[in-house]
């Protein structure tokens, strides 16, 4: 009979979901549902999760919820679970076929029981997989919850038990912890009901061992304090205070363990301190070791060790909003704040005000620095070259509260306009550095003959003074690299974090050609049609370039896509053939739309992100060789160059003609994409930039 319901939490688990899934395909008549909770991700989980069960017969249901923690999702699937009994599976995790036949007919053949545990086998990077049989269970519950608090019974481990439904009533997960909640909640169905075991393996675990010291070592006096409570609300389900007790010490101790390791000696003698309360495990040899160790640490002046699992925070501070990202400037400054993520809480802190949206399924943080209220307020300094943003005071004030407060190793602010608070946030943190988008000064020489430049020749002067305040400069290309080290005196280290591709879903999949009922060629260009060089590119491209492309293909059309379009740009929509969308929420289905992208910008530098976009999407793109610059694309492969205007229309309307050629640009275009600018090309770059492998490039 199919009775049992199977609990996945996940968050953005696609890459893992569908093993998962698989694995439970030999049980499938035992499966009465499968609720995969979908906690706020931003990747394909859903989709994969919907592919995989169609494709194996499951009976599977998707629960979109955004809880933020593992237990809040397991929650969720236990009241809505239909089955007489409950299975936790993780995402990343997987059942020995079969497994669940033999986990509930062990449940059934014990009436008195209300968990059937078997064994699980534990995978960790670089280590022999480790058996773990479950061993040493009987009748007395109360026994077994003391002797599985002391660590004198195996962990039961996530998948590797079966609950009746009858067992798990009132029971849930704790919802403010990321360690221990697991622990937490066997403990209270042990004091309840009596355990059956079987030896046979029934999971496969992976265990990830960087990721568990950094949950350790991540605010770990607020960590233990939140655990502690937790285990003190199991006195009132009748577990032994003296077994609670117990495990705080041990819980304690672990932690120290890890901050010890990571040379975080003085947070690792505060956490001793509540190891030593305890009478037992303060007079044991380990703990006189680790406080040997940690007095050893603090006299030799040992400082924390850099490295992944040391969590960083970084505040990044931006004049616009950089969440949700829109165009080129905060694609990148959002994108960078993921890849900071990765190594320690992210503050993302605007000159502008900032919406309501929260990243979702990542510790980054969105704080406005001013309100409507500040446009009337005075601004920093007393002049401006231009080119430079307006701060209001209040703004500087805000800011310096929240360093105070969120503490930073690293402050990176947005580009030269922000050129006046590098000396005030200056001795707020370890280190500071300027993420320089573009080398302003020169966008400044690249301006055409006589029409007006968007900052100042003075702005070089900027640069210069930028150079000797921080501590490390980020540009977007080499070849930005090389030019600001023609201008600066000073030896700071220029480093190249390059863009990567936005709004990345995790999947490197070539998508489907789009359809041409809205005609053909649909062309895109997306960008802040508020910027100078973006809005001289619209103009060009509706009247000069799409005009010439209708000679040979009358159905052409031009999108022009991004925020706060300019009075100018608003005109354009006028012409046929032409279409504006303002502030759109997603450009992804515009990109799915899109037969082109044509960026013919003949001024402006830094991001590059509208080619990276659209070539991730597989849109194939022409571009003047200023577009592409920085980006060391080969021209008649990856994407198609032309100096004039007259000559990108060509090549489009060529390329139109083409399919067989439009094909194998649009492979070779995505292809390159995602290698050189995928997600993990960027951490490894930003994580580079952080100064955490002590190079610079």
């Amino acid at each position: 009979m199919a009775d049992i319901t199977v609990v996945i939490p996940a968050r953005n688990a696609a890459a893992t979901l569908d093993a998962a899934l698989g694995s439970l395909a030999a049980d499938r008549p035992a499966i009465r549902e499968i609720l995969v909770i979908d906690d706020g991700s931003d990747d394909r989980t859903a989709e994969v999760a919907m592919e995989s069960a169609r494709r194996l017969g499951l009976p599977l249901d998707v629960v979109s919820v955004r809880l933020g923690s593992a237990g809040a999702a397991r929650n969720v699937g236990i009241e809505r679970a239909s089955g007489t009994s409950i299975f936790f599976l993780d995402a990343d995790d997987e059942v020995m076929p079969g497994s669940l036949s033999q986990l509930g007919s062990a449940l059934a053949g014990q009436p008195r029981a209300g968990l059937a545990v078997g064994a699980s086998i534990r995978r960790a990077k670089g280590r022999s997989d480790k058996l773990k049989t479950p061993h040493g269970y009987g009748p007395d519950r109360r026994q077994n919850t003391r002797r599985y608090l002391r660590n004198e019974l195996w962990p039961i481990a996530m998948g590797s038990a079966l609950m009746a439904n009858w067992a798990t009533a009132g029971i849930r997960f704790p919802e403010t912890i990321g360690l221990d909640e697991d622990t937490c909640y066997w403990a209270a169905l042990l004091a309840r009901a009596e355990v059956v075991a079987i030896e046979t393996p029934v999971l496969l675990y992976h265990h990830n061992e960087e990721r568990m010291a950094r949950r350790f070592i991540t605010a770990p006096r607020k960590t233990f304090l939140a655990i502690a409570r937790e285990l003190d609300s199991l006195e009132a389900a009748g577990v032994e205070r003296d077994a609670l007790q117990w495990r705080k010490a041990w819980i304690a101790q672990r932690i120290a363990r890890q901050l010890i390791k990571h040379r975080l000696f003085t947070d690792a003698a505060g956490m001793m301190r509540a190891v030593l309360a305890h009478k037992e495990l303060g007079q044991s040899w380990k703990a006189a070791q680790y406080l040997t160790r940690i007095r050893i640490g603090r006299l030799a002046g040992i400082r924390p060790a850099a490295s992944l699992a040391a969590p960083r925070r970084t505040l990044i501070v931006s004049f616009d909003p950089a969440c949700p990202p829109t165009s080129g400037a905060d694609l990148r400054t959002f994108g960078n704040a993921v890849a900071a993520a990765e190594v320690g809480p992210v503050r993302l802190a605007s000159i502008r005000p900032a919406g309501s949206t929260r990243p979702r399924g990542r510790d980054i943080r969105v704080v406005s620095l001013t309100t409507e209220a500040d446009k009337r307020s005075h601004s920093l300094g007393w002049r401006r070259v231009k080119g430079e943003n307006r701060i209001p005071r209040p703004a500087l004030a805000r800011l310096k509260a929240l360093a105070r407060e969120f503490r930073p190793d690293t402050i990176v602010v947005e580009s030269i306009p922000l050129f006046k608070l590098l000396q005030p946030l200056r001795p707020l943190t370890r280190q500071l550095i300027l993420d320089m988008h573009n080398v302003e000064s020169d966008l400044a020489a690249q301006t055409p003959g006589n029409a007006p430049s968007a900052v100042s020749p003075e702005i070089r002067q900027l640069e210069r003074r930028a150079a000797a305040i921080v501590d490390r400069i980020w540009v977007c290309s080499k070849l930005d690299r090389e030019r600001l080290k023609a201008i600066v005196e000073h030896g700071t280290p220029i480093d190249i974090v390059p863009n990567g591709i936005p709004r990345a879903k995790g999947t490197s999949e070539l998508p489907a050609s789009p359809g041409t009922s809205d005609g053909f060629p649909v062309i895109l260009f997306a960008g802040h049609l508020g910027y100078h060089p973006n809005i001289d590119a619209a103009e060009r491209l509706a009247g000069i370039i799409l005009p010439r492309i209708r000679q040979a293909l009358p159905a052409a059309r031009l999108i022009l896509a991004g925020r706060s379009p300019d009075p100018a740009v608003r005109i354009l929509a006028k012409i046929d053939g032409v279409v504006l969308i303002e502030n759109p929420d997603d450009v992804g289905p515009l990109l799915s739309a899109a037969h082109l992208c044509i960026v013919p910008l003949r001024i402006g530098g830094g991001t590059r992100i509208k080619i990276l976009e659209a070539m991730a999407s597989g849109v194939p793109v022409i571009a003047t060789p200023l577009a592409a610059e920085g980006l060391d694309l080969t021209g008649g492969q990856d994407l198609l160059l032309s100096d004039t205007d007259e000559g990108l229309a060509d090549l489009a309307v060529a390329l139109c003609s083409d399919p067989a050629r439009m094909a194998r640009l649009r492979a070779r275009a995505h292809d390159t994409a995602w290698s050189r600018f995928g997600p993990q090309a960027i951490r490894d770059a930003v994580r580079h930039g952080l100064g955490l492998d002590g190079t610079s490039r």
